[in-house]
């Protein structure tokens, strides 16, 4: 029996075009939807850092209205951290007591962003609260408003996240952010 009649008797001996056309739409499409929603390292670190500055001020905000006094996080001049304070009335920095965290226990209400676990290519790009000259905090009022309205913007890799805060509502919002 000559060989192409042994390769009839044996059945198939590959695939149809129409069977390996089917295959690759397949992996198209799966990797249509996989491949955007894996991120760089950089990306999943901005994220974090953002969702952690949103949540750190909607703990401000909860505080103030709770405790029925100005509750404040500001910014050290060189944007690397920050700290809650009730009462502030500017000054330094450094002569700034935070309050103990709410959640953290008898942990102090300071956070460097880069220094928590994952975000070390994380930096503060700018903090712009209120109209020129900015103020590097805001104020949340104890009926929930904010002064003054700004935003917090974070840098890693060429990629931006801007935290905002609306000062008549004291609403925290985050969003990409292209410069």
């Amino acid at each position: 029996m000559n060989t192409a009649l042994r390769y009839l008797a044996m059945g198939r001996a590959g695939f149809t075009v129409a069977e390996i056309l089917i295959v690759v739409l397949v992996l198209a499409i799966m990797a249509a939807i996989v491949i955007p929603s894996i991120g760089t390292s950089a990306d999943a670190q901005l994220t974090s850092a953002a969702q952690v500055l949103v949540t750190d001020l909607e703990n401000t905000r909860s505080l103030a209205l709770t405790g029925q006094v100005p509750y404040t996080l500001l910014f050290n001049t060189t944007k690397t951290s920050y700290k809650v304070a009730t009462d502030y009335a500017g000054g330094a920095y450094t002569a700034t007591q935070a309050v103990p965290h709410p959640v953290q226990g008898h942990a102090l209400f300071e956070v460097t962003p880069a220094a928590l676990n994952g975000m070390q290519d994380v930096t503060v790009f700018e903090v712009k609260f209120g109209p020129s000259p900015y103020q590097t905090y805001v104020t949340f009022n104890s009926d929930g408003t904010a002064a003054p309205a700004g935003h917090v913007t974070f840098k890693a890799g060429g990629n931006y996240i801007k935290v905002s805060v609306d000062d008549l509502t004291g609403v925290v919002t985050a969003a990409s952010w292209h410069p």
